[in-house]
């Protein structure tokens, strides 16, 4: 994680919470951010091969007419690793999102993905504690972020960058006294989080580094 890093955030609709178990992604969404702006976005519906289950209906709006003639996860496990290949994965509860779709890689040949990966929860309670709910559309209304379809997997991983790029400019803003004492901490954070305030820090002693140089050249 650097400076120059390309961030992947992911949102995806499934059946249930188990691979294991049978249940299977209907929809994924993916944009890529880097140096705060987002610079690609893919998305697609997935034919489960089952059933949705009628809460799943409920909650996302998605069909068993819409992902019947979808692809099968099969045909874009290939375009959907090299996507995420070499990034930074992010979700909102990437305890969710980046396991299970590691599982689904794994399901049809694919080894899982060795990157590393941060959540959006986590870094909103710590980064914007004063919020009352932590839920994506609520963060997103109180942000004044544009969420016309919660639950849908495009829309969500679309709102979740804008997301993150507040979240990152809120974490530029932090005196590096207390991004030392988030280091120190040492919290136990879902996935790499905690390398995220690790990543601050290094850039926030260099920018200040930078500055002291500066200043005395001018003198």
């Amino acid at each position: 994680m650097d400076a120059n890093s390309v961030y992947a955030v992911v949102d995806i609709e499934t059946t249930g919470t188990n691979v294991a178990e049978g249940n299977r992604t209907i929809q994924i969404g993916c944009v890529l951010v880097q140096n705060g702006r987002i610079i690609n976005q893919f998305s697609s519906d997935v034919n489960p091969q089952m059933a949705i289950p009628p809460a799943i209906k409920n909650l996302t709006g998605i069909s068993d007419a819409q992902v019947k003639k979808a692809p099968l996860f099969d045909d874009i496990a290939g375009t959907l690793y090299s996507l995420l290949t070499d990034t930074v994965f992010v979700a909102h509860n990437v305890n969710f999102d980046f396991p299970f779709l590691n599982a689904e890689f794994e399901r049809v040949g694919y080894p899982a993905l060795k990157i590393e990966a941060i959540d959006t929860v986590t870094l909103s309670q710590i980064l914007l504690p004063s919020l009352s709910s932590f839920r994506l559309h609520d963060i997103t209304q109180t942000l004044n972020i544009n969420h016309v379809h919660p639950h849908s997997a495009d829309d969500d991983a679309l709102v979740t960058a804008e997301l993150l790029i507040v979240l990152f400019k809120k974490l530029q803003t932090l005196p590096i006294v207390t991004l030392q004492r988030m280091v120190e901490i040492g919290a136990e954070l879902p996935q790499n989080t905690a390398a995220v305030f690790e990543w601050a820090l290094t850039g926030a002693k260099k920018t200040t580094q930078c500055a002291t140089r500066r200043f005395n050249g001018d003198k």
